[in-house]
């Protein structure tokens, strides 16, 4: 396959040098604390663009059917309002406590008959509370659709691989994972700057993968978990609110 020939908008890094995971992951959630209130303010722009992009990436359901989907690093929920829409039952999970707040809150929107199950806590840890405080383990959980939008990149290599495996590992039997992340030219890693649309400015850890490495990443990773080679299908496509911005989606078939 070849690389995208468009050089995609980058954040300089601030720091090359990887912290460890920990320090990464209480970097990442101060920074996604701090742009929760950038997520509420754009909800309705971002969750018309996600229904066009889900609904051009997911089988068509049948009528009657009740499909499981679980959205890993939901955010403000956007991907699970527009999946509960289309008639999934949806678990979104979240480490920001103000994402998760935001989420909760857009969630109880009368036009949705179908609401989120929305929980807060850390992906790779896998303890998670409901809105409540009571605990909701999801080990062994499986689910028809597992969706991981703009998600690995934020670990570093290697925590990135055990992301990937964690997140096929809840597809269930004949089920699809979608893992997405931004198209880069070359492969790199490090502390950045990302400003929210309210001109507010944090930091975060991130990597940006190439194409190929991005695909082979997840084509691994299928392998390891499912114990076989299987298909694993890429776009690329323009990202509609960023001129340049282009974004790999990699759709993962489990076979049944």
């Amino acid at each position: 396959m070849a690389a995208p020939s468009a050089e995609p908008v980058l954040i300089p890094a601030v720091s090359s040098i990887s912290p460890d995971l920990q320090s990464i992951l209480d970097i990442n959630r101060a920074a996604y604390d701090v742009l929760a209130g950038t997520y509420r303010g754009t909800t309705e722009v971002r969750q018309e663009n996600a229904k066009k992009w889900l609904t051009q990436r997911l089988p068509r359901l049948s009528a009657g059917a009740h499909p499981t989907a679980l959205d890993i690093g939901c955010a403000d929920g956007t991907h699970s309002r527009v999946l509960s829409a289309l008639g999934y039952a949806v678990t979104g999970v979240d480490f920001s406590a103000q994402m998760i707040a935001a989420a909760r809150e857009l969630a109880q929107d009368p036009t949705l008959a179908n609401r989120p199950v929305l929980l807060h806590g850390e992906f790779l840890a896998g303890r998670y509370v409901d809105e409540s405080g009571a605990e909701a383990p999801l080990d062994g959980s499986l689910f028809d659709l597992v969706l991981a939008t703009a998600f690995v990149h934020l670990f570093p290599p290697e925590a990135d691989e055990d992301a990937v495996r964690k997140v096929l590992a809840h597809v269930a039997p004949g089920g699809t994972a979608l893992v997405s992340t931004t198209a880069a030219l070359a492969n790199r890693q490090g502390v950045e700057f990302k400003a929210g649309a309210d001109g507010r400015v944090t930091q975060r850890w991130r990597n940006h993968y190439t194409l190929e490495y991005f695909v082979w990443l997840v084509g691994e990773a299928a392998r390891d978990v499912y114990g076989a080679k299987v298909p694993v299908q890429p776009w690329v496509v323009v990202d509609p609110d960023s001129d340049g911005k282009l974004w790999i989606d990699v759709v993962v078939h489990r076979p049944a």
